[in-house]
């Protein structure tokens, strides 16, 4: 039975997608010039950064640099109907985030947007290794059984990592990746508007 919802954050609960791309134009200006930056969407991080002809070692420090100036903006948007649906999943269910962003950051924008007091707690992580490990430790930390929670993603390494963390996963086509992508990993469930994710948690206990 599930128990607990667990969230990404960017491209899932908030619409980050436009300014982490102005965020990477400002900083990578020299590779992203005239770049059409809605066909990363089918891409995989290696293809990203071979059509922005930027060299794979720069990736950590790419990913350093637009996580932390995403600090500086206090102008963060929800996807619409996120605040109905985490209020309707609240009754039912514990819920989370985990991401790769800061925690404050994402404190910040749940506090601006009250909707704070909704999440059980706020994970941040990240792991060369793989996002999988990132879930096992929130697992570890949390005392939750990885067979009482589902976790919601936009992204296809979310995907990924939800299997080999032996994790029920929703994958969601507002965000970073598109329905294609997604879809090419198989995804327990995938859902194209927000309320959906509130008709697939239901089935579960059908």
């Amino acid at each position: 039975m599930i128990k607990y919802i667990v969230f990404d954050f960017d491209g899932t609960i908030a619409d980050t997608f436009d300014i982490i791309k102005a965020l990477v134009i400002k900083e990578y200006g020299e590779y992203a010039v005239n770049f059409d930056f809605e066909s990363i969407k089918n891409e995989d991080t290696k293809g990203l950064l071979r059509k922005l002809n930027i060299p794979l070692w720069k990736l950590p420090q790419m990913a350093l640099n637009v996580t932390s100036k995403l600090e500086d903006n206090k102008d963060v948007k929800l996807f619409p109907e996120i605040i109905d649906l985490l209020n309707s999943l609240k009754k039912n269910y514990k819920l989370g985030i985990l991401s790769s962003n800061s925690r404050e950051n994402i404190i910040d924008t749940l506090i601006k947007h009250n909707i704070d007091n909704l999440f059980e707690f706020v994970y941040s992580g990240s792991s060369i290794f793989g996002k999988h490990l990132v879930l096992k430790k929130m697992c570890s930390k949390y005392k939750i059984d990885p067979r009482e929670v589902i976790y919601v993603g936009d992204e296809d390494r979310d995907i990924v990592a939800t299997k080999k963390a032996k994790i029920k996963n929703i994958a969601v086509t507002w965000g970073f990746n598109s329905k294609e992508k997604l879809s090419r990993e198989k995804p327990d469930y995938i859902v194209d508007s927000r309320m959906q994710i509130l008709e697939v948690v239901e089935d579960l206990h059908q």
